[in-house]
């Protein structure tokens, strides 16, 4: 199962986030608007965490 949602980095720029389920919890990875993975937001160049991203 996977799901995906935009959210926003501090600066405002979008980022995806989608979650997977691998069987036994769920993971989550980012990706820029053009749905390359990314660990830092491609404008200001922050870590991303997801619970730092504003929906």
């Amino acid at each position: 199962m996977v799901y995906s949602k935009p959210g926003y980095c501090q600066c405002g720029y979008e980022i995806w986030v989608e979650f997977l389920w691998n069987g036994q919890e769920w993971i989550h990875r980012f990706s820029d608007v053009n749905l390359q993975e990314i660990t830092q937001c491609p404008d200001c160049e922050a870590v991303i965490r997801e619970d730092d991203l504003d929906s």
